[in-house]
């Protein structure tokens, strides 16, 4: 399956600040079976958090609402998913889960 063209209007500016502000998440980028490009973090618990820009291409803009975050369970299943969601508010709950239980990331 090819890759997901990111959207035309991504600049190089904005690939640098999603690299800058997603590494320093603590996210590094994989590509999963060539269908896409997405971020993952894996938790000390043996979790998985996955960060990617909707329709999983891999960068997008910080300030468009099209960042999706997913928890995967130690087997692998998919624990939660949320989004689409603005970069920022992806980053923040996935720095929630360096100090909180597991819950939900569902929003409102």
């Amino acid at each position: 399956m090819p890759r997901i063209p990111e959207a035309a209007d991504v600049t190089e500016a904005d690939r640098l600040q999603c690299r800058t502000l997603i590494e320093a998440a603590g996210f590094h980028a994989v590509d999963y079976e060539d269908d896409g490009a997405t971020w993952e973090r894996v938790l000390a618990e043996g979790e998985c958090l996955v960060l990617a820009v909707w329709e999983s291409a891999l960068f997008g803009k910080p300030d468009r609402q099209e960042w999706t975050l997913a928890r995967y369970n130690k087997d692998g299943t998919l624990g939660d998913f949320a989004g689409p969601m603005l970069l920022h508010d992806a980053l923040v709950r996935a720095g929630a889960f360096a100090v909180l239980p597991l819950f939900s990331l569902r929003q409102p």
